[in-house]
């Protein structure tokens, strides 16, 4: 996964978080308000589905980077999901577009590169078994699908 894509769908996280927070507040202030002044039930009923929607998105976007994004590829479903609520909820909320904008992210690098990433590898120079570990690797980070691994393996193999 990107870098840049992973510390977006974080940040789409942390303002879903925060739009819980304000959800909650808005909820504990309608009911604060005297009755007279109480604008209509649907609003608080809303802001419940809101929160309810929101928590749902949190927990898809968290299942959907789980172990530093290596499993990203396998669980899009999730992010898509989420990315689909969210619109459904509120489209012009900041977890919303920075969703939208990570669909578009997928090879820009706007962040520096671990180290590791950074090193080229000359597969020429490799014995067999460094190259399965390195498949191996490649694997367990997460740039590879087991399917690919299987593949590149009966190729060395």
């Amino acid at each position: 996964m990107n870098s840049t894509k992973k510390y977006l769908i974080i940040t789409a996280i942390i303002f879903c978080i925060l739009g819980i927070g304000w959800d909650i507040y808005d909820i504990v202030m309608w009911f604060m308000q005297d009755s007279a002044t109480r604008s209509v039930v649907f609003y608080v009923v809303y802001m419940f589905i809101e929160i309810v929607c929101n928590i749902a998105v949190v927990v898809l976007l968290t299942m959907a980077i789980w172990k530093n994004g290596a499993l990203f590829r396998q669980r899009y479903g999730m992010y898509m999901t989420a990315l689909v609520i969210s619109i459904i909820i509120n489209l012009l909320s900041v977890s919303t577009i920075l969703l939208i904008i990570t669909m578009f992210i997928s090879d820009w690098v706007w962040v520096k590169p671990d180290k590791d990433e950074s090193v080229v590898i000359d597969d020429q120079n490799l014995t067999k078994e460094q190259k399965i570990e390195h498949l191996r690797k490649d694997l367990n980070d997460g740039k590879i699908t087991q399917e690919e691994f299987q593949e590149e393996l009966m190729k060395l193999l």
